[in-house]
């Protein structure tokens, strides 16, 4: 009897699973879908990433960064300035008796410029007059 009712609902349940794997069939292109444009949003990301790794690069290797080194010493006067010692991709800067336009001045060159700052010691010496010492690293 069981057979009797699977010959006579045939193409009922032909049409049920034709339309049960259609849809499984949309859902999994769906999903395939929204997995490849995921990996295309990684790689377009990962490509900007490199980028800007590169344009960094170029940046902070630059070659002029020698030249933005030796404004350092020309920004205030040859008597304020203690000592200057460039050792590889360090430099080492002691200022005495600076005034704030001067070290406001020595600030932005070195905020301005792709420094890594290592050590930013300022003292107050006198009215207006500060001892500052400089390492930064490029």
């Amino acid at each position: 009897m069981n057979l009797m009712i699977l010959k006579r609902f045939r193409n009922e349940l032909i049409i049920i699973g034709a339309t049960l794997f259609a849809i499984s069939t949309f859902l999994y292109k769906h999903s395939i879908d929204k997995t490849i444009e995921q990996k295309r949003e990684d790689i377009k990301s990962s490509i900007s990433q490199i980028n800007r790794v590169l344009e960094l690069k170029k940046v902070w290797k630059s070659k002029n960064i020698l030249k933005k080194v030796k404004i350092l010493r020309t920004i205030v006067s040859k008597s304020k300035i203690g000592s200057f010692k460039k050792r590889g991709q360090k430099i080492i800067v002691k200022y005495r008796k600076v005034n704030t336009t001067e070290l406001n001045s020595i600030i932005k060159v070195v905020m301005n410029n792709p420094f890594q700052i290592v050590k930013l010691d300022i003292k107050e010496v006198g009215k207006e007059r500060y001892n500052m010492e400089l390492i930064c690293r490029w």
